[in-house]
């Protein structure tokens, strides 16, 4: 009798990148300036540095950074030209 390597407990879901998130690396990768719209009514405008399932961090022009939680965000998109 064979015994089986006990399974990995995450769902095969999890391990799939959502489009969100391939836009998130897209935009980190290339460095592109962003504009954040957020719950509260604020536009932080910057370059992702780093982001995972709770938060990114974003360099704004000036060199100053600041760490945005993910469900503060209403959306994201380029910055206007």
């Amino acid at each position: 009798m064979e015994i089986m390597p006990e399974m990995d407990r995450r769902s095969f879901h999890e391990d799939r990148v959502s489009y969100y998130e391939v836009d998130l690396i897209k935009s980190r990768d290339s460095r592109t300036a962003l504009q954040f719209k957020l719950t509260n009514g604020e536009i932080i405008e910057g370059a992702i540095r780093w982001f995972d399932e709770r938060a990114l961090r974003i360099v704004r022009q000036d060199r100053t950074e600041v760490t945005v939680y993910m469900h503060s965000i209403l959306y994201f998109e380029n910055m206007p030209k």
